[in-house]
């Protein structure tokens, strides 16, 4: 087994048997001295936090699956805090579903939405590009830069929001509101799936109007470890 990856808030590698084990690690992102999930810079670390990582994304995964949403998962790993999934052709784009204005969407667009205001499961594709602070691809450009397939956008579009209708109403159901949430597709055997992790690193959640940090989500929705 040998590392492919090194991420902000994890590490990949390549087992023998063909498969990835991810490894999730106690980094936060943030900006300055607030941890924000959205943000692309690595600010320090959460004791703990790795560990909320692997447990949220395996109840998320579970979830998924549940609902015959197919994703990359396929066990527990024999690593603390790691998951073995399928190894999958990365698309490079974050889907992000936004069921309120947050963060960088009312920086946008601050002239007709005001923080907080509900929105439709909107839909925006992103590319991975943190030299570029990952900057919104438009879906034609998707197509025309041989990204993804029309087909392939309609699906990763339409299975980004069925999910995030999923995990909107597991939350709710524990008194949580879910904010916004960023997916990543990759191809697996010709078939696109949910990839990477789905996690609080990957979501924005409130309660009471206070956005959770990874470690109190996952007491709220999973009780201590």
């Amino acid at each position: 087994m040998h590392k492919i990856y090194t991420g902000k808030t994890k590490d990949v590698f390549l087992r023998d048997d063909g498969n990835v084990l991810l490894r999730f690690k106690d980094t936060v992102t943030g900006v300055g001295d607030r941890i924000d999930s959205g943000a692309n810079e690595v600010i320090g670390e959460v004791a703990g936090k790795g560990r909320s990582s692997f447990r949220l994304t395996l109840r998320f995964f579970e979830l998924l699956h549940e609902a015959g949403i197919p994703t990359h998962f396929v066990s527990v790993g024999p690593d603390e805090n790691a998951i073995i999934a399928r190894l999958a052709r990365s698309f490079k784009v974050e889907v992000i579903c936004r069921v309120k204005a947050w963060g960088s969407f009312v920086r946008r667009y601050g002239d007709y939405v005001r923080e907080g205001d509900p929105l439709p499961s909107l839909v925006e594709f992103t590319l991975k590009d943190d030299e570029r602070g990952d900057p919104l691809i438009v879906e034609d450009a998707l197509v025309a830069l041989n990204i993804a397939s029309r087909e392939t956008v309609d699906y990763m579009k339409a299975t980004a929001r069925r999910a995030t209708s999923l995990i909107t109403g597991h939350l709710r159901e524990r008194g949580l509101e879910l904010i916004d949430i960023k997916y990543e597709f990759g191809e697996v055997d010709g078939q696109a799936v949910i990839i990477d992790e789905v996690s609080g690193d990957s979501m924005r959640v409130a309660r009471r109007g206070q956005i959770l940090l990874q470690t109190e989500l996952e007491e709220a929705l999973l009780g201590e470890a």
